[in-house]
């Protein structure tokens, strides 16, 4: 053989070894996947202080307290692992889904983020449960307002801002819970999340991610995902600092310092849709000689020829410009009711739905029609389109300059009052975008003295802006009543509102029967507690007068108490500042100060205005006395000026119906 053919032959052999030697090293490392798949997987496996058991429908267990099933409806066998290390799992189920979790350990705090992805279709549901261990806050306002949440009984619906009057998730709302054991749950923006509590008495909180036709619109056919994230710390208060700080905005600024000061005086409850130009003036007559204060004077609902009409009709309110003059001269400032709605009949209808102002049908150029409490057939503002907000806020600065009008109360902007399918401008993920720019608009309409309203809040902690409840009933009961004041209260704190406006002083007037035009005015003991509840929180609103009572020692009891809202005007300014720098609420629950005492979990009837002030109003029907509890610290029991140590409960406290029990700290 030639030395040229010997080395030929000698290539050919060294090319079949390393073949051969390839093709092992392939095998073993296929064989290698398939034990990783079939076995290690699920044997439970530590990520960081938690335990993930793959085992049939996998569990997690966060630190020493959140446990809760995971992938529930997962129907492949788990296929294969991939980038698992001391920080991170990933896991697929082929065909199915796939996961991926994450831990980061900051600050003394423990988090764990979670990503599930579809891997099937569009329309493939990813669904986990947790046990609502502990005591559970946060979330929405809700129309029974539990605190804390975990009597809560909510099936499983869309979590995105509604109408709480439907009992629904309500109109101010945020993907965040915290709860008494040191855990806070945070659900990504992005995902479309359907959300269950405690249903069919399950003590769980449920999260679901699927789209739909309604209300998640998924025009790219984008496949679900559920992202969010665990975290625990020591306690309540520690895990609140830090998730509010990491995931919710601080206010921009404050609201208008008049708001914090004096009351503001509405038409609605009072007068409902019979309100006129002399009825108007007359009310602030009254005001003024029976020795109120005020911060404005608010012109509800009904006050234009047509809903939609932005303008005053002139049957009602023949010279509106010298109206305001008037009110302006005796120093009120006025603001008016408006909402994103135009009803059929009116110009505006006609005059948005030729521009493209309004939500259109789905992809048509005609506005689609919506039902709400003023009207069957209805247009309805598109909020996402630039062009119709400068049209309508046009609208708000005419009435500024034509009127003298101040200021505003923007009603409505849930995402119920969309039409169930429809076209807007620019399409969202979430459909709470909706809401958000609705109260971004308001702020817009105001932006100087800043004096506005809002019913709704999604994804909008920033705007300096006062937040309202949702109308109250006027009852003693958790029914939506005056036992829903401080929970909402203390709510929408917790969410990152802390300008929080506590509605009408004794309710709206109805009595859940009579509908919107009921004038069942709160018996004048009701009317008081209510006012009670009103005087530590940070702004006040009379519509019901206290004199309609005709009870001189009612109304001097009322403007009492009016009077020691504003001598704590520094304070209520104080804490709106300091809400601004770190995000803290105006209005506190008591675990604030002490979350590590059990007492403080539970209590629904008493608040802190700040660090300082601990506020115990008598809130059921024919109590003059009640059982307060004091947390740990010297406190001043400033109706009977004397000091009491705390850790404690005072039994049988006595208030009467004049009296307002409340403390400040001895520091």
């Amino acid at each position: 053989m030639s030395e040229t053919g010997g080395r030929k032959v000698l290539i050919v052999i060294v090319l079949v070894i390393l073949g051969i030697a390839l093709i092992g090293g392939i095998t073993a490392w296929v064989l290698s996947v398939q034990s990783i798949g079939e076995s290690d997987p699920v044997k439970p496996q530590k990520l960081g202080d938690a335990d993930v058991d793959f085992t049939g429908t996998p569990t997690l267990k966060v630190g020493r307290y959140t446990q809760g099933r995971i992938g529930i409806g997962i129907t492949n066998s788990l296929s294969y692992t991939s980038c698992s290390s001391d920080n991170n799992i990933c896991v697929t189920w082929t065909g199915d889904r796939k996961l991926e979790m994450t831990t980061l350990q900051e600050d003394g705090i423990s988090c764990y983020n979670v990503i599930w992805t579809a891997l099937s279709s569009v329309s493939q549901e990813l669904k986990d449960c947790f046990n609502m261990d502990g005591h559970w806050y946060g979330g929405f306002q809700d129309f029974n307002q539990n605190w804390p949440m975990n009597a809560i009984q909510q099936k499983m619906d869309a979590y995105v801002a509604q109408d709480s009057y439907a009992k629904m998730y309500g109109g101010v709302l945020e993907r965040y819970f915290v709860t008494s054991l040191g855990v806070g749950l945070y659900i990504d923006p992005e995902v479309p999340l359907y959300l269950s509590l405690n249903e069919n008495n399950s003590s769980q909180i449920c999260l679901l991610a699927k789209y739909g036709k309604y209300p998640y619109i998924n025009n790219n056919n984008s496949l679900p995902f559920l992202n969010y994230s665990l975290c625990y710390a020591n306690n309540i208060k520690q895990i609140h600092d830090y998730m509010s700080k990491k995931y919710i905005p601080n206010p921009t600024d404050t609201p208008g310092v008049n708001l914090f000061k004096s009351p503001i005086w509405s038409t609605w409850a009072m007068y409902k849709k019979d309100i006129d130009q002399n009825q108007l003036e007359d009310f602030a007559n009254d005001i003024l000689s029976n020795g109120f204060s005020h911060s404005q004077i608010e012109l509800d609902d009904d006050w234009t020829f047509q809903y939609g009409d932005m303008d005053f009709n002139t049957t009602k309110f023949p010279d509106p410009a010298g109206m305001v003059g008037r009110l302006g001269d005796r120093g009120f400032r006025v603001t008016i009711w408006l909402h994103p709605f135009f009803n059929l009949d009116s110009n505006s209808f006609l005059e948005g739905a030729q521009n493209g102002y309004l939500v259109r049908q789905l992809d048509s150029k005609q506005p689609a029609l919506v039902s709400w409490w003023r009207g069957d057939l209805a247009g309805i503002l598109d909020v996402t389109n630039p062009m119709a907000v400068e049209w309508y806020l046009n609208k708000t600065q005419r009435l500024k300059d034509m009127y003298n009008i101040s200021s505003f109360k923007f009603d409505a902007g849930e995402v119920n009052w969309l039409p169930k399918v429809y076209s807007v401008n620019t399409t969202y993920r979430n459909p709470d975008v909706y809401t958000q720019k609705w109260a971004e608009l308001a702020f817009e309409a105001d932006k100087d003295l800043r004096i506005q309203e809002v019913r709704v809040g999604a994804r909008t902690q920033h705007l300096p802006i006062f937040v309202r409840m949702l109308d109250r009933d006027s009852s003693w009961t958790r029914d939506n009543g005056l036992r829903t004041l401080i929970p909402c209260a203390l709510t929408f704190g917790i969410i990152g509102y802390p300008f929080v406006l506590p509605d009408m002083i004794g309710g709206n007037a109805y009595d859940n029967s009579s509908g919107l035009e009921a004038r069942n005015y709160p018996d004048a003991e009701l009317f008081i507690r209510w006012l009670q509840v009103n005087t530590f929180m940070p702004s006040m609103q009379f519509s019901v007068p206290p004199w309609i009572y005709n009870n001189s020692t009612l109304t001097t009891i009322s403007r009492n108490f009016v009077e020691l809202h504003e001598s704590y005007i520094s304070t209520f300014l104080n804490l709106a500042r300091e809400s601004v720098v770190n995000g803290n609420p105006i209005v506190r629950p008591l675990w604030w100060i002490a979350p590590q005492d059990a007492n403080t979990f539970t209590i629904d009837d008493q608040f802190l205005l700040g660090n300082d002030i601990l506020v115990a109003p008598v809130v059921n029907k024919g109590a003059t006395s009640r059982d307060i509890y004091l947390p740990s610290g010297n406190w001043l029991d400033k109706l009977r000026n004397v000091n009491i140590q705390g850790g404690r409960w005072l039994t049988n406290y006595t208030a009467e119906i004049h009296e307002l029990p409340y403390f400040t700290k001895i520091i």
